[in-house]
């Protein structure tokens, strides 16, 4: 064993096993169900997504809010607010690198009830909007998205990551395009090329990408293509009566997988930053 795996504690080491399970997942039942989920919210959607003149309209009108909700949302993660959190706890936290000192146990105490929360907001607020039907979809689409994006932007900044930055909040959206794949697994969210970027190298090379396409071309980029998936399982709101069932249960669905890959990923980053690649590949 280096010096490095022995300065990881024996929570940081089993968080490092839970990730790697999480990234192979078992051919349970849970996870039949899951892909049966997903795949019922497609059949769903190329049914709606025939109506004349929706997709259009849909596409036209969201992709240009979710550029702006990404900029907007990320604002009000309070990052004085998590600081003042880890100090009420006993931890001297004035920025975000000396979140890095933290024991990764210390973050988890204070981001393990995130999930539930988001879960429940989305599930709410979906089930609100799809009493609307068709008019109600693209105020929701902004809502989840605002939701799902400020959830990101909480875990990023527990583990240490200023969301503030424009490679994090790309990061961000991004995650959120790739959760909204249909069927997704975990082991394919964390090695997605969209949300590899954890190493060192991964992340030079992604700036290097943003300053030759530009980060608005990026992030339009992204959020066109987070529209488009998110519309077409929203757009079953549209069907009569279960239109409220099917908005507030895909929300909740859909928010759950992204707090999860959130809290898994900026974990793995954490101790990617904090002890180096080569320590936590060998641990």
């Amino acid at each position: 064993m280096t010096e490095y795996i022995r300065q990881l504690s024996e929570y940081e080491r089993s968080v490092l096993r839970e990730i790697e399970a999480w990234k192979t997942p078992s051919d349970s039942w849970y996870s039949k169900v899951s892909d049966k989920a997903s795949l019922m919210w497609n059949d769903v959607t190329d049914l709606v997504r025939r109506v004349p003149g929706v997709e259009w309209t849909i596409e036209n009108v969201v992709t240009g809010l979710l550029d702006l909700t990404n900029e907007i949302t990320q604002d009000s993660v309070w990052t004085d607010a998590v600081f003042k959190e880890f100090r009420n706890r006993g931890h001297k936290v004035d920025s975000h690198e000396d979140i890095l000192a933290l024991d990764l146990e210390h973050i988890d105490e204070v981001t393990d009830s995130l999930k539930t929360k988001y879960t429940s907001l989305a599930a709410v607020e979906g089930t609100a909007t799809g009493l609307a039907g068709l008019a109600g979809i693209v105020p929701d689409l902004i809502a989840l998205v605002s939701i799902n994006l400020r959830a990101a932007g909480e875990y990023a900044t527990y583990c240490g990551f200023d969301i503030k930055r424009p490679e994090e909040r790309l990061y961000a959206l991004e995650m959120l395009n790739f959760v909204a794949e249909p069927s997704t697994k975990a082991k394919d969210v964390a090695l997605a090329p969209a949300v590899r970027a954890a190493s060192r190298a991964a992340r030079i090379q992604s700036m290097q990408t943003l300053e030759q396409m530009g980060l608005s071309t990026a992030i339009e980029r992204a959020a066109r293509a987070l529209g488009l998936k998110l519309t077409g399982a929203k757009m079953a709101q549209v069907v009569p009566v279960t239109g409220a069932v099917i908005a507030g249960g895909f929300n909740a669905y859909y928010t759950a997988k992204v707090c999860t890959t959130a809290r898994h990923l900026y974990r793995e980053r954490f101790l990617l930053e904090k002890y180096g690649e080569e320590a936590v590949l060998a641990a």
